[in-house]
């Protein structure tokens, strides 16, 4: 029901009856003899009844400001009738009956609603009735003492029945709130002990997952076996979370020393299970299956990592993306082979780029051979292998993509500098350019120069 719209029909209808009824008794005697006042009277009674049906379910601003005009309006009556009343002039009776029928049936209502949809999600479904109990009992409050005022009958009544119901709502509503104290104190314990489940099995969850970030630390290559077969060499890696599906990779088998930065689907413990199983299959490709040259390792890294999760029921498209470099420090040559991520090098002060192959690590629909590239041996070459997470941050000034051509401005401004320089230039240039953003993806940049 739209007490809204009622409301408005009912005041179209009662504001001009009460309009028309007052100035009929001012010009007309006939009119004030027989239904004058009672009329008058009704329709003003009727009015601010609609008046309050108009608001009631508005908006709490909006009720609000009506609350406030209206009470404004029937103390200033009232205190204008009281006024008349003690100077003796005519009309005090009708100040007074107006402003206490306005405020009692247009104001006093939406007072009441406003208090039970304050209180309403603090207590039970008795506040409906407490809540019109309260209306009930200050009306007849203030309706007897205006007839005690205007020398009515029946006034006194009014007043005690008025008083008697105010006092029980007020135990009533005392009870309410004692009871609602109980069960929310009940309810706050509860929840104290869920928080704290809570935070136990976040507790636990970390420390696995710290404990993981271990075992994950212990299977990747240490800086020490890098830094002794590459010398002039960094590895900047940062995981977006404790442990990540980034990870980097390095072997070494007779003059062969392979090294690779690879990018597993997903980020997070996901993205690390696929990681093992990822680093697993590189492995085995060269130290089972005696696999040497770039391109066959790939092949066989994508097979042995098919036939992983080709055990499982569920359709599993995981996979990796990878930069792979095989450098041989017997015959001076320089193998490299990618799967969705190129190779970067600068050679003669000149930047160069080998472009990967177009597929992942993975399931894919038209899988072929992965390409093995020459590289020419120069000495004071430096080389980078690199996954998407740095050029993917989101950030800068306007909240966007690093994107691949600023990183590699970095790199060509600063490919001279010493390893551990440029680590921490990149490292800066991460940092200042993520700001207070999150960090999207894991990061891992290898730079070698040879």
């Amino acid at each position: 029901m739209n007490t809204n719209k009622i409301g408005k029909y009912i005041l179209l209808f009662s504001v001009p009856v009460f309009i028309i009824t007052v100035l009929l008794m001012l010009f007309s005697e006939i009119i004030h003899e027989l239904a004058g006042t009672p009329l008058i009277l009704f329709s003003y009674l009727i009015s601010c009844i609609s008046l309050a049906m108009v608001y009631y379910h508005s908006i709490p601003t909006k009720r609000k400001k009506a609350i406030k005009i209206m009470t404004i309006i029937s103390i200033s009556v009232f205190v204008i009738g009281w006024t008349f009343k003690f100077l003796h002039w005519p009309g005090a009776a009708i100040c007074i009956l107006t402003s206490c029928v306005l405020f009692s049936f247009a104001c006093l209502p939406l007072i009441i609603k406003s208090r039970y949809e304050n209180r309403k999600t603090l207590l039970t479904k008795a506040i409906v009735l407490l809540s019109l109990a309260d209306l009930l009992s200050v009306l007849c409050i203030l309706m007897g003492l205006l007839f005690k005022v205007l020398h009515w009958p029946g006034g006194n009544y009014l007043t005690i029945t008025g008083t008697i119901l105010l006092i029980m709502t007020f135990v009533f509503w005392n009870l309410s709130f004692r009871k609602e104290v109980k069960l929310r104190l009940v309810a706050e314990e509860q929840l104290k002990e869920t928080l704290n489940e809570v935070k136990e099995k976040q507790r636990e969850i970390t420390d696995s997952i710290n404990y993981a970030k271990r075992i994950q630390e212990a299977i990747l290559p240490s800086f020490e076996f890098i830094k002794m077969h590459l010398p002039n060499s960094f590895i900047y890696y940062r995981p977006k979370d404790i442990v990540a599906g980034d990870f980097y990779w390095a072997e070494k088998v007779e003059d062969k020393f392979f090294i690779a930065a690879a990018d597993c689907t997903g980020h997070g413990v996901p993205g690390a299970l696929v990681s093992v199983v990822c680093y697993n299959a590189l492995n085995r490709s060269i130290k089972e299956f005696k696999q040497f040259e770039t391109g066959k390792i790939l092949d066989k890294t994508r097979e042995l990592v098919l036939e992983t999760f080709e055990k499982s029921v569920n359709e599993v498209k995981d996979g990796m993306d990878i930069s792979l470099l095989c450098i041989d420090t017997q015959t001076k040559k320089i193998e490299w082979s990618g799967a969705n991520n190129p190779l970067w090098y600068i050679q003669d002060q000149e930047f160069k780029e080998i472009k990967a192959d177009k597929q992942p690590i993975g399931k894919t629909d038209y899988p072929k051979p992965f390409t093995t590239h020459q590289i020419n041996y120069k000495v004071n070459t430096t080389l980078y292998l690199f996954t998407d997470g740095f050029a993917d941050q989101f950030g800068g000034p306007s909240g966007k993509k690093f994107k691949y051509k600023q990183f590699s401005d970095i790199l060509l401004k600063n490919y001279s500098l010493t390893q551990t320089q440029q680590s921490d230039l990149i490292n800066k240039a991460f940092s200042d350019w993520k700001g207070e953003l999150e960090q999207v993806d894991d990061v891992c940049v290898i730079g070698i120069n040879i």
